[in-house]
């Protein structure tokens, strides 16, 4: 009997290594998933569970998709609810997008290096890709002419770019993100899953109709275990989107959660601001470490550059101080790069002391 089960999927699915993240041992600090190092309030998590005690569980959400979710976001983004699709995290839309765009052999085009994510959701749909280097020497910006003659040479249905964009940290201007969505002969998607640690508002964007911002409760909400997202584009690609969104797209629980947060949105903009002021001081700090380049950032994470052997320093940071950040082997872009997601204050001090000691010990 054949037993090559993999024989019934597609090639793009064949080709793909299953993505996988082991159990992470809870004594080692993680700081290499860009997750938030304030957790949700503790009140706020007693509200949700007050709230979810009133409701039936045995019951189906009350409508196929999550109105009152949508209501408060359109009441917090001044976007119409027939232009708002929610999905269960950024990363399920940006798949479902890609999955509802892209043919087999369709070009989608996107800098380099990016969010892994697009590149492999390419591949799972048998999508040509292309990749625009993004250059450090520029502070990697965008390069709107070089994306915009790509997608027009290639009749792209897409053209996908994370702002901020993960890993850099860079932040794109609005102005080069609506020049680039004017010579996109597709849509443009801008996964904006760092947005509010730039205080960048993209939603004037939305007069262009081709436009769809991807944006998540993960990060600045600290929702990752949740699993809330959302899209903000034109009434008309809303509808073709929510074609693909599965029936009750969230839990009942993702929905009440996420709610409560938009109640208390200035609570979470003020947890915010300490993580900026944060970043900043753990920026500086590296800065001052010989050896070290930081690259400017507008997220939650910083991208530093070493003059000496990265794995030395990822292998001192875990054995004397229990700290994980990420490699970033998965980048050939980013030689000898590490990215830092923001801890709390006395975890970036044992970052900070971490660097210090190996940089003292390259100068021995």
């Amino acid at each position: 009997m054949n037993t090559d089960h993999a024989r019934w999927f597609k090639s793009g699915i064949r080709s793909l290594a299953p993505i996988e993240r082991g159990l992470v041992d809870d004594t080692l600090h993680r700081l290499q998933w860009n997750e938030n190092p304030i957790d949700f309030p503790a009140d706020l998590k007693e509200e949700v569970m007050q709230r979810m005690a009133q409701l039936e569980w045995s019951r189906y959400p009350r409508g196929s998709r999550p109105w009152q979710l949508i209501g408060r976001l359109a009441q917090h983004t001044g976007v119409p609810a027939e232009q708002i699709v929610v999905s269960e995290g950024s990363a399920d839309l940006i798949k479902l997008i890609m999955a509802a765009t892209l043919q087999p052999g369709a070009t989608v085009v996107m800098p380099a290096p990016t969010f892994l994510l697009y590149r492999l959701n390419a591949r799972m749909q048998e999508a040509n890709r292309i990749e625009i280097p993004l250059v450090p020497e520029n502070g990697y910006a965008l390069p709107v002419a070089a994306l915009s003659e790509a997608a027009q040479q290639h009749q792209a249905p897409l053209v996908v770019v994370c702002a901020p964009n993960n890993p850099t940290g860079t932040v794109y201007d609005l102005a080069d993100l609506r020049q680039l969505a004017i010579g996109c002969p597709g849509l443009l998607v801008i996964d904006a899953a760092y947005a509010e640690f730039c205080h960048q508002d993209l939603t004037p964007l939305l007069d262009l109709d081709n436009v769809v911002i991807v944006r998540t409760f993960s990060k600045v909400y600290a929702m990752a275990g949740v699993r809330v997202g959302y899209a903000l584009t034109s009434a008309a690609i809303a509808r073709e989107l929510q074609k693909v969104v599965t029936v009750f797209p969230l839990s009942v629980f993702s929905e009440v959660t996420a709610t409560v947060a938009l109640e208390n949105y200035d609570r979470f903009m003020a947890a915010r601001d300490v993580l900026v002021k944060e970043r900043e001081r753990l920026a500086a700090a590296l800065r001052g470490v010989p050896g070290v380049r930081v690259f400017s950032s507008g997220t939650n994470f910083l991208l530093v550059q070493l003059d000496y052997p990265k794995q030395a320093l990822l292998s001192h940071l875990v054995k004397q101080h229990h700290v994980l950040i990420s490699d970033m082997a998965a980048y050939p872009e980013l030689d000898n790069c590490v990215r830092i997601s923001l801890g709390t204050p006395a975890q970036n001090d044992l970052v900070i002391q971490g660097f210090r000691e190996l940089s003292a010990q390259q100068t021995l």
